[in-house]
């Protein structure tokens, strides 16, 4: 009977098969051509990414420098050199004195000491436990409750009051103000996009590849005025001197040639000096711990109640910190954080959980992943946050930048993550998904006005990439002066809206498939498999001139290979190279948009490297009067072409002004009625020979100087 029923069915299996197999297909075929590419950061025919510059010369910045060793190695993994069991009542000073003696041997060539085994159990900790040496571990065998396969660490009482259950780093009055005497320059460049990483400064010289420098933007009345000193509303304005720019960064290369230096990770706002000044100079790090981490264990801080505020403060709070991490950890209870960074630069925080805050729901509380001051190039990969405030939030102020949140979850939110307060910058919040909310806005990036103390405007040069919160829900995005945030392929009402009105951020590919599914991860590998691209140049500008358009922009970029120059005659539908230009070259004349006529044309340039193309600078337009307006000189001959010595000029006009100038825009030569000129001694290339005579008709004609 069975036999007989599958017999009958057969055809039916086998056309279903055939369908579901089907459908598979175009499913898949669906889901690739489902996708969509974004029109200011999109993967060229090379595989490499471009990046599209607005009118502000705002383009998104390059986030993949976060973590550990800049995403450039793994984490490492260090060797077991002891290991301790729990002790009944409080571990804290049994567990210190290895982590203290541990401090005391020699590191490695590598930077490394080793690691500290605690194995399964539970160990109630009454204190802090303070790594205090570089290259240390403090590793457990699990972070899940079970404590017969798990290490358990029970934060118990609250002595001393709002403490660190763990402190990874040891650096009393260390900050990034400390300069090594001697060593400092300041920015020679007019203007510095966010998102480059070379510098034209006062003094090369001072500075060597491998040198670990701090720049430093001070924020002046003037630059202060043009970002409305914060916007915050009803609160007092931002005052000078509060909303510094510092960035910490390690020298790559040193440029003579050009006065530049180039740096390990992108700035992330605009420099201006005629607004602020910005210094650079060698860090005294001194105090400053590496190579250290904490691995698999679970923290669980006691309370009386998930209203209690009588407890420890963080789970971990690493403090005067570089090349550091925390792997594989859940915390539990804390008031603040789960992980918290304070001066620190490249740490991953990476596979961690954030969950159950006990404290009131107010101000200062349940920032379960945050960074706070002086803290750059910070990553969050894998993490799962619940019942925060703001679960994934910067709140260091104008000090921090270069922070990814990648692939993590929230649950049951009580607020927005975000950039709290006061000029965070470049903050990425890459595949983020939001679940249960207990508010509207799950993201914001945005002018908080007079909210907390003035924090004014959040976030700037910040992005959402394929962020989701649930139905109704929504991200708050907002354009701040001079500068952008950007909300890419989210799953969410993307709204301005607020309690604060400014107009939008860019949107873009809302609920709808990206091409590139992680910007993070696209960029670091793009990075890693193409090099660094070169920097891309910026305030293209262009003029009308007789002889053509005079295009003229910034040189930014150190040691590129040189220019392309691009233009579009169909509304910026299309580009097509217009001249490919040596380096270092900042202008260029456009000859053939006057026989173009009555056109208007748009223009763009790049930089060139050994690898990828730098980003696009801004576009300009220009309208092009028709050429026929102007009459021409008949019968003008001008040769030969190529010349090597001298050119000859054959024409009926007796009186005439002549101009020569060489295809980058200099004027080469004036004069008035000369029939043949000395060209031996010119530039190799091409040039540009223009007549008038007194009538007003004008010749021209280009020749190749060999």
């Amino acid at each position: 009977m069975g036999n007989h029923a599958t017999g009958a069915n057969l055809p039916i299996l086998l056309r279903c098969k055939a369908y579901c197999f089907a459908l598979m297909i175009v499913l898949k075929v669906s889901s690739i051509y489902g996708q969509e590419a974004s029109t200011i950061v999109y993967e060229d025919d090379q595989t490499c990414l471009r990046y599209v510059a607005d009118a502000e010369n705002n383009y998104i910045p390059d986030f993949s420098y976060a973590g550990y060793k800049n995403g450039e190695e793994a984490l490492p993994t260090l060797p077991t050199i002891r290991t301790l069991s729990p002790i009944s009542g409080d571990n804290t000073a049994h567990i210190q004195a290895v982590l203290d003696e541990m401090a005391d041997q020699p590191m490695n060539e590598q930077g490394f000491r080793g690691a500290l085994l605690l194995e399964a159990g539970t160990y109630e900790i009454h204190g802090t436990l303070m790594i205090k040496g570089s290259g240390i571990v403090l590793r457990g065998v699990g972070d899940e409750s079970d404590e017969n396969s798990n290490t358990i660490l029970l934060g118990m009482g609250n002595t001393p009051d709002q403490r660190d259950i763990i402190q990874v780093g040891n650096a009393p009055n260390v900050d990034w103000s400390r300069a090594i005497p001697g060593t400092h320059s300041t920015l020679r460049n007019t203007f510095v996009p966010a998102g480059s990483r070379s510098l034209h400064v006062t003094a090369p010289e001072l500075y060597n590849t491998g040198n670990n420098i701090i720049i430093r933007q001070r924020s002046t009345s003037s630059w202060l005025s043009t970002i409305n000193f914060g916007d915050t509303d009803t609160d007092a304005p931002w005052s000078p001197g509060s909303i510094d720019l510092y960035y910490n960064r390690y020298v790559t290369a040193v440029d003579f040639e050009e006065n530049k230096i180039k740096l390990d990770a992108p700035i992330y706002d605009h420099l201006d000096p005629s607004l602020a000044e910005t210094e650079i100079y060698v860090w005294d790090k001194t105090g400053i711990r590496t190579n250290m981490g904490v691995e698999d264990l679970r923290i669980d801080i006691q309370t009386a109640g998930s209203e209690d505020e009588e407890h420890a403060r963080n789970g971990i709070r690493l403090i005067g910190v570089e090349d550091c991490w925390v792997k594989g950890v859940t915390a539990l209870h804390f008031s603040y954080a789960a992980v918290e960074t304070t001066i620190a630069t490249r740490v991953t925080v990476l596979d961690c959980q954030g969950l159950q805050p006990h404290s009131l729901i107010t101000g200062g509380r349940r920032y379960n992943f945050v960074t706070s001051r002086s803290s750059n190039n910070i990553l969050f990969e894998n993490c799962r946050a619940t019942e925060g405030r703001h679960s994934f939030v910067s709140n260091g102020t104008s000090s921090v930048s270069g922070i990814v949140f990648y692939n993590s979850e929230s649950e049951r939110d009580y607020s927005a993550s975000e950039g709290h307060r006061r000029w965070s910058q470049g903050l990425l919040f890459d595949n983020i998904i939001f679940s249960q909310a207990q508010t509207n806005t799950l993201l914001g990036l945005y002018n908080r006005g007079s909210f907390g103390t003035g924090h004014g405007w959040s976030s700037v040069a910040s992005v959402a990439w394929k962020v989701k919160v649930p139905l109704s829900r929504n991200i708050k995005l907002q354009k701040p002066p001079g500068r952008q945030n950007y909300a890419i392929a989210c799953e969410a009402l993307i709204t301005n809206l607020h309690t604060f009105a400014h107009p939008k951020g860019y949107e873009e590919l809302t609920n709808k498939v990206p091409a590139i599914n992680s910007l993070y991860k696209w960029q670091l590998n793009n990075r890693l498999a193409n090099g660094i691209a070169p920097d891309g140049p910026a305030k293209l500008a262009a003029s009308l001139t007789a002889e053509g358009v005079l295009l003229n922009w910034l040189d930014i970029a150190s040691q590129e290979n040189g220019y392309l120059l691009e233009v579009s005659t169909d509304g910026g539908s299309t580009f097509e190279t217009l001249v490919e230009l040596p380096a270092d070259v900042v202008t260029f004349l456009d000859t053939d948009a006057l026989a173009t006529g009555d056109l208007s044309r748009i223009y763009r340039v790049y930089a060139i490297g050994n690898g990828c193309p730098s980003p696009y600078s801004n576009r300009v337009e220009v309208a092009v009067p028709t050429s026929s307006n102007q009459p021409a000189i008949p019968d003008l001959r001008i040769y030969p072409n190529p010349a090597v010595n001298e050119i000859l000029i054959s024409t009926d006009v007796r009186s005439y002004e002549l101009e020569v100038y060489h295809i980058s825009g200099f004027l080469q030569y004036k004069g008035t009625g000369i029939s043949k000129l000395n060209i031996k001694d010119w530039p190799l290339g091409l040039y540009l020979v223009k007549i008038r005579d007194q009538s007003g008709r004008i010749g021209t004609r280009k020749i190749l100087k060999s």
